[in-house]
């Protein structure tokens, strides 16, 4: 059931970021849209640090008494308020540089898009951490109302949407309803802590080094395209590249609600010593995102035509061959999404640091070696070569892991 909702979850949230990457690829200019793509890529790698310091902590925390994690989850939040501090005073000096030396890049929508989405990743893992998928479910469902309506406005008005009308629109949904489901949650106790009373649980933190520095270097892996492309191509190619993945979306889906539903169990068997639930629960994770990416990029790359006339009118009509890489990216993402949850639940973030690192390490190589050669399209292959590596690395410490712990499955006779 948890995982369902869980997967209703992800659901909503790709239906989301298909309703606004629509609307922007449709009715707004290639280079807008390429700008958004930009700026919700810049978004997504926040908050990847901001896991490193709060969500990834939050979400492997053991069952306990509710006392005990009252005092717990207002550290994490005082954390997170000084991390959205932080990151929208660095993105408004960015887009006034931006702006200063008149980029196209410059979007003032970022600075209402950036803190709603961090907040909405907080809020969001902190129901999934108390193990409430409902109310997970119920914050992205009324993320995504408020967002249609609010497209639902501007499309009646009518005019090409401009890049900082898609990021105000989703950092308006994602502030309000984010704000009003955080203090559903925490009630009375909704407040940050004083410095004095964050000291003893600081050692908590003592791993993030170590998680920033593999999540970075995922992160690297998986969005160094975007930059590079919008460097070396321009924002029309990223919104060629953007159109196309986000008719993928959903095979993600799968792996992201297996990993929301189910890590807090994973991490809550390897500390009770569970050995045959992990490993089962484990392969599930492994096999069903894996085969549902495989059949849904099948179907997408055969149906390709009349979904680019349904959906982009036309556009992008001749960029089936980015749907089959883009294919190859997600399944290996599934596999290492599922393969990543094992390090995380057992908290071994130093070895999942350096088989990202080695990713990124490949992927850099790649990607920059592609771009002297080749056009825009095989970037992706500089990212799966990264994935590639990735993989392997975490298939190999997950084996020596497994025969370290005796936790290996038993050969019949």
């Amino acid at each position: 059931m948890r995982f369902f909702l869980s997967f209703s979850e992800q659901g909503m949230g790709a239906l989301l970021t298909f309703a606004i990457n629509m609307w922007m690829a449709r009715d707004g200019l290639p280079a807008s849209y390429g700008v958004y793509a930009f700026w919700l890529t810049i978004a997504w790698i926040t908050g990847t640090a901001q896991s490193t310091l709060v969500t990834s902590h939050l979400m492997s925390l053991p069952q306990m008494q509710p006392e005990k994690r009252t005092e717990l989850e207002q550290f994490f939040l005082t954390i997170q308020v000084y991390f959205i501090g932080g990151a929208t005073f660095i993105a408004a000096s960015a887009t006034a540089l931006l702006d200063a030396i008149n980029s196209s890049f410059s979007a003032i929508g970022t600075l209402l898009f950036l803190p709603g989405f961090l907040l909405f990743q907080y809020v969001r893992v902190l129901a999934f951490s108390r193990q409430k998928p409902v109310v997970a479910t119920c914050l992205t469902g009324g993320i995504l109302c408020t967002a249609t309506l609010m497209i639902g406005c501007f499309h009646f008005i009518g005019g090409a949407p401009t890049s900082s009308n898609g990021l105000f629109v989703a950092g308006a949904a994602y502030a309000t309803v984010s704000l009003s489901v955080l203090l559903y949650l925490m009630g009375r106790n909704c407040k940050t802590l004083p410095i004095k009373d964050m000291k003893p649980h600081l050692h908590i933190l003592h791993s993030s080094g170590w998680i920033l520095l593999g999540a970075g270097s995922s992160e690297l892996t998986n969005r160094l395209y975007s930059f590079v492309t919008a460097w070396h191509y321009g924002p029309s190619a990223l919104a060629a590249l953007s159109a196309t993945q986000i008719t993928l979306r959903p095979a993600w889906m799968l792996s992201a609600a297996w990993t929301s539903a189910e890590l807090p169990r994973l991490s809550h068997m390897w500390h009770e010593k569970k050995q045959s639930k992990f490993l089962l629960f484990l392969g599930i994770g492994l096999l069903l995102p894996t085969v549902g990416s495989i059949v849904w990029g099948v179907l997408v790359w055969w149906g390709w035509q009349p979904i680019t006339q349904i959906l982009y009118r036309g556009r992008y009509a001749d960029a089936s061959n980015l749907v089959l890489f883009w294919g190859g990216n997600v399944i290996l993402g599934s596999i290492i999404s599922s393969l990543t949850c094992a390090f995380l639940a057992s908290r071994r973030f130093k070895t999942l640091a350096f088989t990202d690192i080695a990713g990124a390490i490949a992927a850099i190589i790649c990607i920059f070696s592609l771009t002297q050669f080749l056009p825009f399209p095989y970037i992706i292959v500089g990212t799966m070569a990264g994935q590639i590596t990735q993989a392997i690395g975490l298939a190999i410490g997950l084996y020596f892991l497994l025969k370290k712990e005796k936790i290996q499955p038993k050969r019949r006779k």
